[in-house]
């Protein structure tokens, strides 16, 4: 079998995702995992309008409609009293607005879809239980090398192999990723008629001194997914699978409006992991080679674009390799982009851990623009979820077989 047009090491959301994308233009790839089987990881996630483009270009924006859940707004809500701050339209509002409705959905769930949807297309062409470890760029091709010591051929390589790649350390040698002073802690609780009379269908940040919420629903609202951020000096360990006592995480929002204290007390379990990010990359690609997700802009949940943003830029990748067998298209716009949505992030989390002004203060004039220039509010989200990297990066040329 001849060599591959794109190795993709990671098969992650970003990595299927530009697999996908990949036999969209017509390019045969092949994802390297790590893993030895994609088992269920994290909890939910939410995806932004301006990615349901890129998934619906690839003909999965009703199977991830299905799987998730659409919330009706998307809210900023006084951690402390519960009084919303703003709220803004995300169903069918979002959808006229930006394109496509905003999902909220399981990890595994949006993996699955993702998974399923490669394998029918391409049959074997995720590949469990193999770790990059190391690439050379020859010019004429990229090795990409394995822990096994095995090396595979492509034309290029995508590392979407999250925040301590291998590949993204020989690219960008030095900085580790930093503790950025805060700790999560997660948890999956099952909707019970009480907490449905008491938590929104929002997609909920709850804002609070030094932490802060995120409330909303999963599929057919059967699910709350809870996230809770906390400012703790000493740094937590990454990873989705480190439990934590649920008495430490209801202690850390008793003061918190209703639903959020009910929420937790409905939890049997809670995991916490610590956060970790680095500044942008002065570059997405370098020859052969392209960063997308955590491997290129490891994003604070402040923003909840993460994902979103894992997936414009594996479009924007494939997109380039397929117009003229580089990187070179990416340039600065994608990567000054993903720069905006890290530093807005920052700036959300101390909005969202009411730094500097009390909340009366800090939040009155955004209040009462919700309230008296709706549209002013709603558009400072145009620029996140109105953008289309599938008209900014076309696939114009589709080619099978």
């Amino acid at each position: 079998m001849s060599a591959p047009d794109l190795i993709i090491c990671g098969g992650g959301i970003a990595g299927l995702t530009a697999a996908l994308c990949a036999h969209h233009a017509g390019l045969h790839s092949v994802v390297y995992e790590r893993a030895e089987v994609l088992s269920e990881v994290g909890a939910g996630l939410q995806v932004g309008a301006n990615a349901m483009k890129v998934l619906a270009k690839l003909g999965l924006a009703e199977a991830v409609n299905r799987a998730g859940h659409t919330p009706e707004t998307l809210d900023l809500r006084d951690g402390m009293t519960g009084h919303t701050i703003f709220s803004v339209g995300a169903g069918e509002t979002g959808k006229a607005r930006w394109g496509q409705p905003h999902v909220n959905i399981r990890r595994a769930a949006l993996q699955h879809v993702l998974a399923t949807a490669l394998e029918d297309r391409v049959p074997g062409a995720l590949v469990l239980g193999a770790e990059a470890v190391d690439y050379a760029d020859t010019g004429p091709a990229i090795d990409v090398e394995f822990s096994d010591g095995s090396l595979k051929s492509a034309s290029a390589a995508i590392a979407a192999d999250g925040i301590h790649s291998a590949l993204r350390q020989r690219f960008h040698s030095g900085r580790s990723p930093d503790y950025t002073g805060h700790t999560a802690l997660r948890a999956l609780v099952p909707v019970t008629p009480e907490l449905a009379a008491l938590v929104p269908d929002a997609s909920t940040a709850w804002t609070g001194p030094a932490r802060h919420a995120v409330t909303y629903y999963l599929h057919g609202k059967s699910m709350i997914n809870f996230v809770g951020v906390v400012e703790r000096p000493e740094p937590a360990p990454e990873g989705w699978h480190n439990s934590v006592s649920l008495e430490d995480a209801r202690t850390a929002f008793a003061g918190f409006a209703t639903p959020v204290r009910e929420i937790l007390a409905s939890a049997t379990e809670a995991r916490r992991w610590g956060l970790y990010d680095r500044p942008a990359p002065e570059r997405l690609a370098q020859g052969r080679l392209a960063l997308i997700g955590d491997a290129a802009v490891p994003m604070p949940p402040f923003m909840a674009q993460g994902a979103s943003f894992a997936m414009e830029c594996a479009w924007a990748a494939v997109a380039s390799l397929a117009s003229n067998g580089t990187f070179s298209q990416l340039g600065d716009r994608l990567r000054l982009r993903g720069a905006r949505i890290l530093e807005t992030a920052r700036r959300n989390g101390a909005l969202f851990h009411q730094r500097g002004l009390p909340t009366l203060a800090g939040y009155g004039p955004v209040k009462l623009a919700a309230k008296l220039a709706p549209g002013v509010i709603r558009g400072r989200f145009d620029w996140i979820y109105g953008f289309d990297v599938t008209e900014a990066y076309p696939i114009s040329a589709v080619r099978r077989g």
